[in-house]
């Protein structure tokens, strides 16, 4: 869950030959930023609460 994670397997796909392995890549990288945003939205929304 992490946008180095995302980096990896975007920069994965780009230098795939396959693009059946490339789109596998390329939505693994979507579902890395995805998650790497719920988690930062939980963590601003926790921190609104507190304040």
């Amino acid at each position: 869950m992490s946008l180095s994670s995302a980096k990896n397997y975007a920069l994965r796909a780009a230098k795939s030959q396959d693009q059946k392995e490339a789109a596998e890549l390329l939505s693994k990288a979507i579902l890395e930023l995805a998650m790497s945003i719920e988690a930062t939205d939980a963590k601003l929304k926790k921190m609104s609460k507190s304040s």
